[in-house]
Parts: C-alpha cells; structure tokens; sequence
C-alpha cells in the first residue's frame, strides 16, 4: 500500500465483523478468505502491521517498496512504521480451484507523532497452501482521498467474474500457456500502440481500474494512462497462477518512450473457458528512475 509516495503495509481492526455482515452468505471459501483478511487486520490493530505482514506473508509474498520485493526479507531488513494502519475487507472472490483469491476494500493511515494521514483502496492477492492457511503473496494499494468510493459495491464486480468461487472444480484444461500469451500480446500491442489501446482489447466487460486519486472504478474511464503511448517499455515481473485455475495475477513495470515516466502494474486475469481477460488492471507511479 502505498503513502504519500512511500509504500507501506496496511490497516486495522473497529467496525469489521459489521462491515463483514452483508457478505457471509457467499460460499465458504470467499467467508474463508474474508475472515483470514479481517483476522489480518486485528493482528495489525493489535500488535502493529509489522508483525501482522510477517505472519500473513507467504515466504515468496510481493510488496512494493517502491518496486517488487521479497515481502518477507524487506521486512526483516527494516524498522517497523510508526504509524497505524487500518483497514476493513469489503469484497473478495475466490477462483474456481479454491487455491487463489483477492480481497479489497478501504484503508486508513493515522500517525499519532504527526505527519500527514492518508486512505485509499487495497488489493491482496491470497493463495491457499498446502496446510490449508491462506497467506498473502502479493499487496499493494493506491491512494484516494476519503470521500472517494465505487460507484458500485465491489463484492458484487468481482462477482461478475468469479460467480461460483471456490468449488474445486475447473471447467476445461490447464490454460497456462494461454495466460501467458495473452499477457505477451498485451505487452506487444502496448509497445506499438500504447497502454490504452492494449487493455482495450485485453480487457474483460466491466474491467475495473485501481489509480491514485480516484476510487476503484471503471477501466474505460481509467485517467493517468496517457503518458504510456507508443514505444513504452514494459518490464514484466513474476506470475501468480495455480493449474488449472480461472484467476492469475501478474506485475511489472511500465517507463513511457521518452523516459519521464514510470509506474509499476498489477492485472488480474480471469479465464472464461480458454482465454484470459483482465479483470483488474493496478497502476501507480514510482519516482524517476535514478539514472534519469
């Protein structure tokens, strides 16, 4: 999640099981998922999100610091923040294996020494592991002032796509190697004719856009985009997917043809029989490159 330029973790622990009310007749592995989230937060309103990330944080978990970095090692490496972070899931889906989620909702940062406070919308991405834990492997956020909300309640957006989550069987094959062609054309329409044109086509109906300023909205309506035309530089980072499965998420960086500006992405990809669209397209901007 990210403050005021510097990403940070994230939120707490009051209101949440009301917040959480509406949501608990969805299946059980969107309620499992939800409370892992909101059980994440009270370990932060509790002992501070320092120790709640180290707890939640898978071993191979992303964060943003301002790039992708092993979650677990920055952690080890650095002073936890003196502020408070809080914050409350309002909407999550699960994909069809069961094996891989997101949750969202708003974020609250305070800090009792001063210094300016800040809120915005996250987005985790969850995998369930072998000992049947979710863990968070991925967590970023962007940056909204408080009177900023959807348009629509997110849960049901997300429903949109994932509608029978969690029942542990997958319709068709492995599309792993789909997925990753699709992020390729994606990549290759971008260089030639700019990012919003590439998510354009790559886009699912209803696609929703994450970006500073503004709440989780539409992906049409998307602003910052411009900066990234033709000739942009994509450098893609890892891939979040499980065999099988009709959710996967992958991230990177993004620097525009002339160099003065960079943002790293984050995309959600759902699969509707063999063919994958994004879902949720992430962007935020990093600082200028050291050697610009």
């Amino acid at each position: 999640m990210k403050i005021n330029g510097k990403y940070t973790l994230r939120r707490g622990l009051a209101c949440l099981l009301a917040a959480l009310a509406p949501l608990l007749a969805h299946a059980g592995p969107v309620d499992d998922l939800l409370a892992a989230d909101t059980a994440f937060a009270a370990r932060a309103g509790e002992s501070g999100q320092h120790v709640a990330f180290a707890e939640y944080l898978a071993p191979d978990g992303i964060l943003f610091r301002p790039e992708a970095v092993v979650g677990q090692q920055w952690l080890a490496g650095n002073e936890p923040a003196t502020g408070r972070l809080e914050w409350w899931p309002s909407a999550a889906a699960v994909d069809c294996s069961g094996r891989l989620g997101v949750s969202t909702g708003p974020w609250r940062y305070s800090n009792a020494a001063g210094g300016e406070s800040a809120t915005g919308h996250y987005l985790s991405v969850w995998r369930r592991d072998d000992d049947g834990q979710w863990r968070v492997v991925l967590d970023h956020g962007i940056d909204h002032a408080p009177a900023a909300v959807p348009a629509e309640p997110l849960q049901a957006l997300l429903a949109r796509w994932w509608p029978a989550t969690g029942s542990g069987t997958c319709a068709g094959r492995d599309a792993t190697d789909r997925l990753a062609r699709a992020a390729q054309q994606l990549d290759e329409r971008l260089q030639r004719k700019g990012l919003q044109e590439a998510l354009r086509v790559a886009a699912a109906k209803g696609a929703l856009a994450y970006r500073d300023d503004a709440a989780p909205g539409p992906l049409a309506a998307a602003v910052g985009d411009a900066p990234f035309g033709p000739g942009t530089a994509v450098d893609a980072g890892n891939t979040i997917a499980v065999p099988g499965g009709d959710m996967a998420v992958t991230h990177g960086l993004l620097r525009s043809a002339d160099g003065t500006h960079r943002a790293l992405w984050i995309r959600v990809w759902q699969r509707e029989r063999r063919d994958w669209r994004v879902a949720i397209d992430v962007q935020t901007p990093l600082p200028e490159a050291p050697d610009h």
